[in-house]
């Protein structure tokens, strides 16, 4: 029985829509990793399409790595990408919260080092000025998902370096301690090929895609808070926006 019929007079083809559906139930969580999807003739009675439509979308999600076919046995999710929104301000733990998995942070090192000039001009700090650096591997469900690499200025935010550990919340952090909150953030997504050093932290081969989005955050009176560099493999997450209204 067809439980939901695609629209034909769409300007995307069947085989896009069909493609999304599948991938929207992946981030639900209807399909889990190492989840066998129905067959083609069962997705092609429950959405009333034709079996070449639902082969070229189960083939493109086999392609970018969702889906993988197991000879003899059927479809398989492989990895459930998780979807993060670009234009929302707010730092990892509200993210993962909003996944509705656990997540979980690993600071990898931390260190004080002089701002050159691109960092003194992202962060309105002179030339020479104490930077705290801080290189954390962020996980969701214990899946490693994120190498973040942030620059605080120290004049603003004496003693960070201490208060920062294990699975702590830094957005938290600046809020208690400094009274400081992002408001607003500027983003800037290139895709990278993961070398040898990242492709072990995110387990995943060597020469993978990555997204690298650099980021810098800004306060209540859009004085720069931090800059961060965050690479996340493309075959772990979806980076969407939101349609936004004009007030």
């Amino acid at each position: 029985m067809t439980t939901l019929q695609l629209k034909s007079n769409s300007l995307n083809p069947l085989y896009l829509q069909l493609k999304q559906l599948i991938l929207d139930d992946i981030n639900r969580g209807k399909y889990q990793n190492g989840q066998q999807l129905p067959t083609e003739a069962e997705l092609c009675e429950r959405y009333g399409v034709s079996r070449i439509t639902t082969r070229r979308a189960i083939s493109d999600l086999v392609e970018e790595g969702i889906l993988s076919r197991q000879q003899g046995k059927g479809t398989f999710v492989t990895n459930a990408k998780i979807k993060n929104e670009l234009v929302k301000v707010g730092g990892f733990s509200e993210f993962s919260v909003e996944t509705g998995k656990p997540h979980k942070s690993r600071v990898l090192s931390t260190s004080i080092i002089q701002a050159d000039g691109n960092h003194a001009d992202k962060l309105k700090v002179d030339v020479g000025d104490s930077l705290l650096r801080v290189e954390r591997l962020l996980y969701v469900a214990d899946d490693p998902l994120i190498i973040e690499t942030t620059h605080y200025p120290c004049k603003r935010f004496p003693g960070f370096e201490k208060l920062i550990g294990e699975s702590v919340s830094t957005y938290a952090l600046l809020k208690d301690r400094y009274n400081t909150e992002p408001m607003s953030h500027e983003k800037l997504i290139n895709v990278v090929f993961a070398r040898k050093d990242e492709a072990e932290l995110l387990d995943v081969d060597l020469g993978s895609t990555l997204y690298e989005v650099e980021k810098i955050a800004f306060d209540a009176n859009d004085v720069p808070i931090h800059t961060s560099v965050l690479l996340l493999p493309t075959n772990k997450v979806t980076l969407s926006v939101q349609r936004v209204y004009k007030k």
